[in-house]
């Protein structure tokens, strides 16, 4: 019988320290610090998207793509960010859960 992979956790962790957001590939843990993106833009958002949509989207296609370079991703979650509506965004928020 095969094993069932364990799923991946999405959590807001506040006390996440030296970073925005972190994947963890070992306990299949996605985390982002809420507290630090508070009046944080990322270059070239508007406030409305802010960083913190652009930290979720860009931890999520670290899990998507393993093996996607830094540079790549960042590149793509910003584009990403750009094209998602509403619905998108509270959906990708809904995803992460308090810790």
């Amino acid at each position: 019988m095969k094993k069932k992979s364990k799923k991946w956790k999405y959590l807001v962790d506040n006390k996440l320290k030296g970073a925005y957001g972190e994947t963890d590939f070992e306990k299949k843990t996605v985390r982002v610090n809420k507290k630090r993106h508070k009046g944080k833009l990322s270059k070239g958002f508007s406030k409305k998207e802010g960083s913190l949509i652009n930290t979720m989207v860009h931890e999520d296609l670290h899990v998507k793509h393993p093996k996607m370079a830094e540079k790549k991703v960042r590149k793509v979650a910003k584009k990403k960010v750009e094209k998602m509506g509403a619905k998108a965004k509270a959906k990708l928020r809904a995803k992460f859960k308090k810790k």
